[in-house]
């Protein structure tokens, strides 16, 4: 792969509890959504999932992606409870790939996410 093709930039995000953060009324503290980091990367649509029933009645209910950027662009582990922002849409991460551990480059499969 070519660094070149990297070209879209991404956010990396990570809900984290702020310290000195208060508890509410239930004695809970919250998370709070949180911008960790970011990257240039190449996008891949890799296939979707459809609801069938009638042809014409199909709905794409599930998309999957793959995110590529170099290794050390974004240096820290990347987590199940980490996801990417990329143009208003959030993508949750299923898993992450560094093909034969050469430090090259990340590739992070995701689904688009259907909540927030």
């Amino acid at each position: 792969m070519n660094r070149g093709e990297c070209r879209h930039p991404v956010e990396i995000w990570e809900e984290i509890v702020p310290t000195g953060a208060t508890a509410n009324r239930m004695g809970e503290v919250l998370p709070v959504p949180t911008k960790v980091g970011g990257a240039f990367a190449k996008i891949e649509f890799r296939g979707g999932g459809l609801l069938t029933g009638r042809m014409a009645d199909s709905v794409l209910t599930e998309t999957t992606q793959k995110f590529t950027w170099p290794y050390y662009d974004y240096p820290n582990p990347i987590a199940d409870k980490n996801w990417i922002e990329y143009e208003g849409k959030k993508y949750k991460i299923l898993y992450t790939l560094d093909e034969g551990n050469k430090h090259e480059f990340l590739q992070v499969f995701t689904k688009e996410k259907d909540y927030d």
